[in-house]
């Protein structure tokens, strides 16, 4: 078995994505555990082509992985993401709640604090996590609004901070999922999510789906309940929260 990648941690002023550098090492043969830090991202992108703000003053990281596994297992590489940010994040952030929403968002103080995007090419893996460090402004048509780490309480997190033990405790839950699996995972990923028996809208393209979340498939997929009782599975799209009914 390949041994456990090691962080290797880099730090640039401005860059066009964190994940752009992670990208253009890949292609010079860097290691896996290779990841960049930007201050400042001049287009930072999120899910399904999304624009994710980039101002001064946030943590815009991305890992550069070649994990030892099959590609059909790589989407469970999004969900031990979001475990390893949301614990760094509750450690900071003592007395909130620090909720997970699928599929990789993390939510705060009633908003979204982080979001991750993971790009995957042959073999090897970019993870690109955005955390709002600093306060930052509304986004235009977001579902929910911008949280930041200050202005929930952790006045002495920094990007640099936050991104050694963040990179640090991925690099750990990836070896942990190589040796044991998803279902751990799904089974932490559960504890921790935002919307257990929660009404949810997700949008898939042309189609919408609702229903009452029940569960966490074994391939990552949210399985829904609608209001016939039947069961659909949801592989992609994005989620709109709608309470409890």
């Amino acid at each position: 078995m390949p041994a456990p990648s090691k962080l290797s941690l880099y730090s640039v002023d401005v860059a066009s994505s964190s994940s752009d550098l992670a990208w253009r090492a890949a292609e010079d043969g860097a290691a896996s555990g290779t990841a960049f830090l930007v201050g400042e991202q001049t287009a930072g992108r999120g899910r399904r082509g999304a624009v994710w703000s980039s101002a001064r003053g946030g943590m815009y990281l991305s890992i550069l992985l070649r994990p030892a596994i099959a590609s059909d297992a790589f989407f469970g590489l999004s969900f031990i993401a979001a475990l390893a940010i949301r614990e760094e994040l509750a450690a900071r952030l003592v007395g909130k709640d620090v909720r997970l929403k699928w599929p990789n968002d993390v939510l705060a103080g009633g908003g979204k604090i982080c979001g991750i995007l993971l790009e995957a090419r042959g073999d090897t893996v970019v993870i690109g996590t955005g955390v709002n460090i600093a306060p930052v402004m509304p986004v235009d048509g977001a579902r929910l609004p911008p949280a930041s780490v200050h202005d929930l309480g952790g006045l002495d997190v920094t990007p640099e901070d936050l991104a050694e033990s963040y990179g640090r405790n991925l690099l750990a839950r990836l070896d942990g999922f190589v040796q044991a699996g998803f279902n751990p995972v799904r089974l932490e990923w559960l504890r921790h999510c935002a919307h257990i028996e929660g009404q949810m809208r997700v949008s898939t393209g042309a189609d919408v789906v609702e229903g009452l979340f029940v569960d966490l498939d074994s391939d990552g997929a949210l399985v829904l309940r609608d209001d016939t009782g039947d069961l659909n599975r949801v592989t992609t799209g994005d989620v709109e929260l709608m309470g409890r009914p």
